[in-house]
């Protein structure tokens, strides 16, 4: 067993393209030698700006010459009535170096075919390496690829050099006009500009001595610490910000952090913006102040410092030189970020709403002022549906969420990240209510998988009908998700709504909503009001699993309850707790057992609910004792879901088991007498309504089934 180490040596890579292509070429290595039957341990990934490497332990030498059946054609193709080889039998055992004598049969769930064995020569890793290497490197996917060379080769960036060891031995193979081999390189312009590697096992040693941290973890700490150090020697911490950590580890190869500074006049700034400014443009980490009583105060208590600290991939530099540089583009910038906030604020929020009627939001669904006039609608529909909602403040807050794409901040595309955050900026320094200028700020919340959501009631309601408003219009605009095309991302926005209605327990009916919505669309289409809760219900489907619950489970509830998303998961988590009950499990049976025969019945004007029996038909004492039980338990169970008792409606349905079970050990259902059958159908009927306000037993999945 041996080490395999692969580096691809290139011109400087996006950040955000190292980590998926580093994945992807783990995946599709492994892949290779497990196609080849050679084995291999654990892999290791080491990714910087310039490379992208792989080394994976105890790889097998090769595989061994192997005996190997394989199949052929039916016997009845193979030979004719007379046991004579056709050509098909000839065919086939040549192709493999064998006569039709070495042609054998054996039963298959197909039928009889013909088998043949053969001995297959070793392969050596080194072969299986040279031959798919080139291939895997060129398959690595990128959002862009360039051209660089007379090969056509097409990568990334372009590729400088390659190396590949097997243990100490370099595997040669060609990619493009590119060889590989043993030697690496450090630093750009650094002496020597080559080094031989050893061995795998000594390539992290090997680049640390020409100034390379290939692992990016170690990288990321490195920088952590510093920044630590650093922040402490002005009696500071660094602003939390691991999207910014991970990009100024993704861009360096050996970073030097510098300690800098601004002029303290900038302070006055919004916090957001001084930083976002000293982020964005600089990719600087901004500093703040420790609590004088214990030095960990959250950062709502911690000031900003006049200080920032910069990333450099530049390792023995002037620092009194870049630390100049960096503190004259900050100031820049800052310059900036000073003027827009001054200029926004002398005009203010409300009289950019009125503006919104001169900007294009989406061709043939109006103006941002259409969408704002929208917003309004959808929040005082929402706040009929939820309870202590504070109506005037998120009105306000809907007329004024979108005039901040309007502002100087956002117009002028120097700080697009801040909208959202710069109107409630804004509203709350111009004096609006903290419950008008928070759902401002929140209302583009959450912006991605995982991200924070809205922390007030008026900050999720505009939220959700912002995500709303954007999904109905691109809808009707035409671009709908199919497949795994969204440009639009209205799957996330989807999610999105369906997390915070969640996460809040919002009594929200999806149905009502959208068609509240579509309504506010002149040419609103029927079709879409079927096509858009389907999205919804994808989603939750989706949501219900991350949260654990089991697929049937899901789908009992997703059949019957599914539009008030909050109380399906309820409802689902107190299914849940009932799923391995042999009383519950026994009751599933029996409800399986009613759909069956349900299925399909129309008899007597039957309806999905079930129409009442009539009590001069039910002849059978156990029928007559089903019908009482059910409709004493009605009441009950009504009650029970009104107050949302999930736990106690189960168990009100459960104690109607032993009767059902009776039911059919005494009753012929399907009965002659077409009154009485009808009449038997229509008591079933009638108890699986009073199931199906809660569940839809039948999609429970037993064991064994």
């Amino acid at each position: 067993m041996k080490q395999l180490l692969l580096e691809i040596g290139t011109e400087e890579i996006p950040a955000s393209f190292l980590k998926p292509a580093a994945l992807d070429l783990e995946r599709r290595v492994r892949a290779a030698l497990a196609e080849s039957d050679i084995p291999a341990g654990v892999s290791e990934l080491f990714s910087t700006p310039r490379r992208l490497a792989l080394r994976l332990s105890d790889v097998a030498d090769g595989r061994p010459a192997q005996v190997v059946e394989l199949q052929g054609p039916p016997r009845k193709a193979a030979f004719d009535a007379q046991g004579n080889p056709t050509r098909t039998a000839v065919g086939f055992s040549a192709a493999h170096g064998k006569t039709p004598a070495d042609l054998y049969f054996k039963q298959t769930p197909r039928g009889e075919y013909v088998f043949l064995k053969k001995q297959t020569d070793p392969l050596p890793t080194t072969k299986v390496l040279q031959e798919r290497l080139p291939g895997i490197i060129t398959a690595l996917p990128f959002p862009k690829n360039m051209r660089w060379d007379a090969s056509g080769l097409r990568f990334a960036r372009p590729i400088r050099w390659l190396v590949c060891l097997f243990g100490p031995d370099a595997v040669e193979f060609t990619l493009g006009e590119l060889k590989s081999g043993a030697d690496s390189r450090g630093l750009r312009n650094s002496k020597p500009p080559h080094f031989r590697v050893p061995s795998p096992a000594e390539y992290e040693t090997e680049l640390k001595a020409h100034g390379v941290i290939a692992s990016h973890d170690a990288r990321r700490k490195t920088i952590a610490a510093e920044l630590l150090r650093l922040a402490g020697t002005v009696s500071g911490q660094p602003v939390e910000d691991d999207e910014l950590l991970d990009e100024t580890t993704d861009i360096t190869e050996s970073p030097e952090l510098l300690l800098c500074s601004f002029n303290p006049d900038y302070l006055s700034l919004p916090g957001e913006v001084l930083v976002t400014a000293l982020k964005k443009h600089q990719r600087c980490f901004s500093v703040r102040g420790d609590c004088p009583q214990t030095g960990t105060a959250p950062e709502a208590e911690s000031p900003l410092l006049p200080r920032f600290v910069a990333v450099t991939n530049t390792p023995g530099c002037d620092h009194a030189v870049v630390t100049g540089w960096y503190e004259k583009a900050a100031e820049s910038r800052l310059r900036d970020a000073r003027f827009f906030v001054e200029s926004d604020l002398k005009h203010g929020l409300e009289a950019l709403v009125d503006e919104e009627k001169q900007v294009t939001w989406i061709e043939g669904m109006g103006t941002y002022f259409d969408k704002t006039q929208r917003l309004r609608e959808l929040c005082r529909h929402l706040t009929a549906q939820t309870p202590n909602t504070d109506a005037i403040a998120l009105d306000r807050a809907a007329l004024l969420c979108k005039a901040d794409l309007l502002t100087n901040m956002v117009r002028e595309k120097e700080f697009t990240s801040l909208q959202g955050r710069i109107g409630g900026i804004y509203a709350r320094t111009m004096g609006e209510p903290p419950s008008v200028a928070d759902a401002i700020a929140e209302h583009y919340l959450p912006r991605f998988i995982g991200d924070k959501l809205p922390a007030t009631r008026n900050g999720a309601l505009l939220s959700i009908a912002d995500k709303l408003d954007n999904i109905v219009a691109t809808f009707l605009s035409g671009e709908i998700p199919t497949g795994s095309e969204d440009p639009f991302a209205l799957r996330r926005q989807s999610t999105g709504l369906l997390t915070i209605v969640l996460k809040q327990n919002l009594p929200i009916d999806i149905g009502e909503l959208v068609a509240s919505a579509l309504r506010l669309f002149p040419a609103a289409k029927d079709e879409y009001a079927c096509q858009i809760p389907g999205l919804f219900h994808e989603r939750l489907n989706a949501l219900l699993a991350e949260q654990g619950i089991r697929y049937d489970i899901a789908a009992a509830v997703m059949e019957t309850s599914w539009q008030q998303p909050a109380q399906a998961l309820v409802r689902a988590s107190a299914l849940a707790a009932f799923r391995d009950d042999p009383e519950f499990l026994r009751l599933v049976v029996g409800q399986k057992r009613v759909a069956n025969i349900l299925k399909g019945q129309t008899a007597g004007g039957l309806s999905s609910h079930g129409d009442c029996p009539q009590n001069l038909l039910l002849t059978e004492p156990t029928e007559q004792q089903l019908w009482n039980e059910a409709r004493q338990v009605e009441p009950d169970l009504d009650r029970s879901l009104a107050a949302h008792d999930y736990q106690r409606a189960f168990k009100l349905l459960l104690g109607l088991r032993p009767t059902i079970d009776k039911f059919f050990e005494d009753v012929l259902v399907m009965a002659k007498e077409e009154e009485v059958r009808s009449n038997r159908l229509r008591l079933l009927a009638y108890v699986r309504s009073l199931f199906s306000k809660v569940a839809d037993l039948s999609k429970i999945v037993i064991e064994g089934e």
